[in-house]
C-alpha cells in the first residue's frame, strides 16, 4: 500500500509539473507574441540581411549556415513579410527549446529539475530580447538543446532512434570529445555501431553547407577565420575578455550567472553527481572557447550563449539537490530579477520613448527611423542632380544596404541598391551580390549614401567626380539621430586596394 501510494503521488507531481512548464511556456509565449506584432520597431541590419536572404533560399550564405533563411522563408510565406512575420520564428522556437530542456532535465534527473531548467532558460534576459527579434542564435539553441537531450538518452541506451536524433543536431563537438575521454558510458555508445550513425548523420547534414562553402571560396569559413584576428602576430585584449565576461551577466541573469558559478563548482567538485560533472563540460566548453577568441581579439556577448542550455540543466540541478532557505531565496530573487529585465524590454520595444526616458535612446537607435530614411532618399533620387537622373543607388554600409532593401527603396527610387567596396576584399554578403560595378557609372551619376564620416577622399579615389548633395538627416527619438553624408558621384572605377 506505501508503495502504490508513493507511485501515484509520484506521478501526480510528475503530471503536475508537466503542465505547469506548458502553461508557463504557452501563455508567455501568447504575450511574447502579442508584444511583437504591436511593436513598433523596424528592423535591424542584420534581421533584414537574413530576411533578403530568405528571398534567395540557398544552402550558405557569406557569414552564416543556412537554418535562418529558411526559417524566414518559412513564417513570411504563411503571413506576409511584416517586421512581426519575419520575427515569429522566435517567439515559435523558443518555447519548444525549454520544453525540450524540461524533457531532458527529468529524463536525467526528475520533473522538477525539468521544470526549473525550462524556468531559467525562457526567463533568461537573452531569451527575452531574442523574442522580441530574429537571430541565428535561436534555431541554433534548438538544434543544440535536442542534441544535448539525445546525447543523454543515447549515453544510456544506445539505439538507432537516439542516433539519428543526435547526428541530425550535433552542434558540440568539442564537450562530446571532451566526454569521450573520460566517461565510460559516453566512449561505449559513441564508439559503438550507432556512433557511426551519429557520425555519418552529421556529416550528411553538414555536407550541402561544405559544398556550398567549396564552391564560393570557403566564404563563411573565411569570414569566421577572420574574427581571430591573427594577422601580424597573437594580440592579447584583456579588457576585451573582462567585457566578454561583464556582458555574461546580461546574457545568463545577473544573479542566476553567479548561481550558475556556484552550480559549476558543486559539478565539478563531484557534489552532484556524474551526469552533473558531464554537464560542466558542455557549458564550459563554449565558454572557455569564446574566451580565447575574446582575448585574441572580441566577441559579442551572444557567442557563447549556447553554454547556457547545459549551463540551465546544471543550475536547476544544484537549486533541486541543494535546496536551502538561502539557496532557495537566492533561486527565486534571481528568476525574479530575470523577469524585471523582461517587463523592461518589453515595455521598451510597446512604448519607444520609455527607453528614451531611461536614457536607452542609443540601444534602439539602429532599429528607428528607417521608413522615415528610406522616403528622405526616395525624394532625392527623385530630385536628381543637375538635371540628370540618377542611374544606381550606392551604400558604403552593410546594415544601412539592407535595411533599405527591407523598407522598399529599390521599389519606390525605382533604381537597383549597390554596395560600395571599400577594398577589393568582399567582407559581406551584399558585397559578395551586390557590388557596384562601373557599369553603373555610365550613363550619369550614381546616387551615394556615406554612413561613415571621413569618407570624401577615399571615394573621390574611386569617381572622377563627386559632388556635394544636402545630407539626409533623421530624427530618432532620445536626442539620436540619423545623419547620411549624400553623394552624387561620376565616373566610377572599382577599387583595386588590398585594404584601406
Amino acid at each position: 500500500g506505501i508503495t502504490l501510494n508513493k507511485v501515484g503521488f509520484m506521478s501526480h507531481a510528475k503530471s503536475n509539473t508537466h503542465m505547469h512548464v506548458l502553461i508557463l511556456l504557452i501563455t508567455l509565449s501568447l504575450v511574447r507574441l502579442a508584444v511583437l506584432i504591436a511593436s513598433p520597431i523596424n528592423l535591424h541590419g542584420d534581421e533584414a540581411q537574413y530576411w533578403a536572404w530568405s528571398r534567395d533560399l540557398d544552402w550558405g550564405y557569406f557569414s552564416k549556415p543556412p537554418m535562418i533563411a529558411w526559417v524566414i522563408a518559412l513564417t513570411t510565406a504563411f503571413f506576409g513579410h511584416a517586421e512581426w512575420a519575419v520575427r515569429l520564428s522566435s517567439v515559435l522556437i523558443h518555447p519548444l527549446t525549454a520544453y525540450i530542456l524540461f524533457r531532458t532535465g527529468r529524463f536525467l534527473y526528475d520533473s522538477r529539475t525539468g521544470f526549473w531548467a525550462a524556468v531559467l532558460y525562457f526567463l533568461m534576459p537573452a531569451v527575452w530580447l531574442s523574442s522580441g527579434i530574429v537571430s541565428t542564435d535561436v534555431p541554433l539553441l534548438l538544434f543544440w538543446t535536442a542534441a544535448l537531450y539525445a546525447w543523454a538518452r543515447h549515453r544510456e541506451t544506445a539505439n538507432l532512434k537516439g542516433a539519428v536524433i543526435l547526428g541530425v543536431a550535433m552542434f558540440f563537438l568539442p564537450a562530446l570529445l571532451a566526454c569521450l575521454i573520460i566517461d565510460r558510458k559516453s566512449r561505449r555508445a559513441l564508439l559503438s555501431k550507432s556512433g557511426l550513425v551519429v557520425a555519418g548523420i552529421a556529416g550528411l547534414v553538414l555536407l550541402p553547407n561544405l559544398i556550398w562553402n567549396m564552391a564560393n571560396d570557403f566564404a563563411t569559413l573565411s569570414h569566421t577565420a577572420a574574427n581571430t584576428n591573427l594577422k601580424g602576430g597573437v594580440p592579447f585584449h584583456p579588457l576585451k575578455l573582462a567585457e566578454f565576461w561583464l556582458s555574461q551577466f546580461g546574457v545568463f541573469g545577473p544573479l542566476t550567472l553567479p548561481l550558475l558559478g556556484l552550480a559549476l563548482w558543486a559539478g565539478l567538485k563531484g557534489r552532484l553527481g556524474r551526469r552533473a560533472r558531464l554537464l560542466c563540460l558542455f557549458v564550459l566548453c563554449p565558454l572557455i572557447i569564446i574566451s580565447v577568441q575574446a582575448l585574441l581579439s572580441r566577441a559579442n556577448a551572444n557567442w557563447a550563449v549556447t553554454a547556457y542550455m547545459a549551463g540551465a540543466l546544471l543550475t536547476a540541478r544544484f537549486i533541486v539537490s541543494k535546496t536551502t532557505p538561502k539557496i532557495a531565496n537566492f533561486a527565486k530573487a534571481a528568476t525574479g530579477v530575470n523577469i524585471m529585465i523582461g517587463v523592461f524590454l518589453i515595455t521598451a520595444a510597446l512604448i519607444p520613448t520609455f527607453a528614451d526616458r531611461l536614457g536607452a535612446a542609443n540601444a534602439f537607435k539602429r532599429v528607428r527611423g528607417w521608413p522615415q530614411t528610406q522616403q528622405a532618399i526616395t525624394d532625392l533620387v527623385h530630385t536628381g542632380h543637375e538635371g540628370e537622373r540618377f542611374t544606381a543607388i550606392a551604400t558604403d554600409n552593410r546594415l544601412a544596404f539592407y535595411d533599405l532593401v527591407y523598407y522598399g527603396l529599390e521599389e519606390s527610387a525605382g533604381l537597383k541598391l549597390y554596395m560600395w567596396r571599400h577594398s577589393a576584399r568582399v567582407h559581406n554578403h551584399a558585397e559578395a551580390t551586390a557590388s557596384l560595378q562601373a557599369s553603373q557609372s555610365t550613363d550619369g551619376p550614381i546616387l551615394i549614401i556615406n554612413t561613415y564620416e571621413d569618407y570624401k577622399d577615399e571615394l573621390a579615389e574611386d569617381f572622377q567626380t563627386l559632388a556635394t548633395l544636402p545630407p539626409v538627416v533623421i530624427d530618432l527619438g532620445g536626442g539620436k539621430t540619423r545623419y547620411l553624408y549624400m553623394w552624387a558621384g561620376y565616373g566610377y572605377t572599382p577599387t583595386k586596394k588590398a585594404e584601406r
